[in-house]
């Protein structure tokens, strides 16, 4: 390793270490539980087992109705932020989990507002038949519901600048910064001045 490749590591572990040691790493903790006796991941890890019986499934909606003459399509996340995002104070929970629903349109026409960047989506509750490789869909996991019942109003999602963002995006701009110093640099302290560019 030459000294210029040293440089640039000691100063990216000194700057990540500051960043860390300022408290913007998650802490672990207990994240919110999926309001469904079989959230979507037990359906997805044991399709067989759940293949053509009755659930109900709650859920945010996210995304948009994808209508397709009398049906749509919808999505529910049943994951850790079906509430509220991190930004709001959701606890880290893993990925973000849901079911693809198939149900008639005028039930989909019941939300108003689907989850995406700056929206929290409406929580609805649907009760239909799971298809582990559905045959009228490709093969594709999803739930045929037959209703769709408003469990909470969606509405608009916080997302503050809050001190650990800001740490990061100084931290970041002083990396950047240092690196193209170095960079630009390098060349005149390693031969003592005497290069030119």
């Amino acid at each position: 390793m030459n000294k210029r490749t040293a440089a640039i590591l000691g100063l990216l572990a000194a700057i990540s270490v500051s960043l860390f040691s300022g408290g913007c790493v998650a802490k672990a903790s207990d994240p919110q539980k999926s309001p469904n006796e079989f959230p979507s991941g037990t359906l997805v890890e044991s399709p067989k087992r759940f293949d053509g019986t009755n659930v109900a499934f709650t859920g945010e909606a996210i995304g948009e109705s994808m209508v397709r003459g009398d049906y749509a399509w919808i999505h529910l996340n049943d994951d850790a932020y079906y509430l509220k995002n991190v930004e709001e104070g959701a606890e880290l929970g893993g990925l973000n989990s849901g079911m693809a629903i198939w149900l008639p349109a005028v039930e989909a026409s019941k939300i108003s507002i689907f989850g995406d960047y700056k929206h929290q989506g409406d929580v609805v509750r649907i009760d239909g038949v799971f298809n582990a490789a559905c045959p009228e869909h490709g093969g594709d996991m999803d739930i045929h519901a037959t209703s769709l019942a408003m469990v909470s109003q969606g509405r608009h999602a916080a997302d503050p600048v809050t001190p650990g963002k800001l740490m990061w995006a100084a931290g970041l701009v002083l990396l950047a910064g240092a690196l193209w110093v170095v960079d630009r640099k390098w060349d005149d302290w390693a031969l003592g001045g005497r290069a030119t560019r």
